[in-house]
């Protein structure tokens, strides 16, 4: 049996309300749901933000796929640069590439040009995260030479990433990076879209041409802020196998764990196969098995086993997004509208 993940998009939808009225006039909604929308669901959130986000981005060319399948006809951007064998479709689809380098330009020049049609893209700056980009006004401009000089291609954005933007200094180095590759592109066309923020960029307070909306869409901040109030939208639940009571000293499941009185337990049909991490906490006994694992006290029916990303993150030393993006992997995703 699979274990049920229940999905509020009401909330989502709520989340992503709230996040638009807090944007300055003018600043363009972008909807992260790559990760299946961080284990969400991506074709369902992004049907339910329709009409609430400007434009979609994915990471793969397979999750944009699957949303145009869907019928999502707004851009949507692709956060990695197309592979070779994925540029013709990427381009009959009308996705948006991320590019820096001139080969990828190429690729899709002469594709989108086979086509008789024009494929947007976005220009990736590294201001500092060392991740993917061009590097440096230098080479950023021979790229803006370039790219706009080519048949087939449609320059609609440049953007970057910030990699510590809770840390003011990191923050403003990047801005400051940012702004100067800003104004070189707006001076080949003012109309592109300079993005550089995601959640937590957007808490620190930058916004520029538009903001990456991600974790704060599924009701969690990537850092403590109260510039906004979301909700979690995501909660699962596995079913409950059996109670039993361990006497003193005996054990269950796998180590070397004893109990040290009598104590109940209720074994779970939930492991770590499901995406919920193996390493005891304080509601366990022992540490999770594959499939199955034991709670501590007598439990009926079905039993929760993540409500809250963010205290499950804390007790495994990792974040909610790790959390969110497997916790429904072996789970019947069950709406709620």
């Amino acid at each position: 049996m699979l274990n049920k993940a229940v999905i509020n998009l009401g909330e989502i939808k709520n989340n992503a309300l709230l996040l638009k009225k807090k944007l300055n006039k003018g600043v363009k909604f972008c909807a992260v749901v790559k990760a299946d929308a961080y284990g969400h669901g991506a074709e369902e959130v992004s049907s339910i933000l329709y009409n609430t986000a400007d434009c979609f981005a994915v990471a793969l060319f397979e999750e944009a796929k699957r949303l145009r399948l869907c019928g999502i006809d707004k851009d949507i951007l692709c956060l990695i640069p197309f592979f070779p064998s994925e540029v013709s479709s990427a381009v009959k689809l009308n996705l948006t590439a991320t590019v820096y380098e001139k080969e990828h330009l190429k690729m899709l020049s002469n594709c989108a040009q086979s086509q008789g049609v024009k494929i947007k893209v976005h220009i990736k700056y590294d201001t500092g995260m060392n991740r993917q980009g061009v590097k440096g006004l230098e080479n950023l401009k021979k790229l803006l030479d370039f790219a706009f000089n080519l048949d087939g291609i449609e320059v609609d954005g440049l953007y970057s990433h910030f990699f510590a933007p809770e840390n003011k200094n990191a923050l403003l180095s990047q801005v400051d990076k940012f702004l100067l590759a800003n104004n070189l592109i707006k001076g080949y066309n003012n109309k592109v879209t300079c993005h550089i923020s995601a959640s937590g960029g957007f808490l620190s307070g930058v916004q520029m041409d538009m903001v990456r909306f991600g974790i704060l869409l599924y009701g969690y901040k990537p850092f403590d802020s109260d510039v906004v109030s979301v909700k979690p939208a995501l909660k699962v639940f596995a079913p409950v196998l059996s109670t039993k009571k361990l006497k003193f000293g005996e054990r269950a499941l796998y180590g070397g764990k004893i109990a040290q009185h009598d104590t109940d337990i209720s074994l779970v049909r939930c492991g770590y196969a499901d995406g919920i991490f193996r390493t005891e906490t304080d509601e366990l006994f022992n540490n999770r098995c594959m499939d199955v694992s034991a709670y501590r006290g007598e439990l009926d029916g079905w039993a929760c086993v993540m409500d809250d990303a963010e205290r499950l993150a804390r007790e495994h030393k990792t974040i909610s997004y790790e959390i969110l993006t497997n916790a429904a992997k072996r789970a019947e995703k069950i709406y709620l509208r």
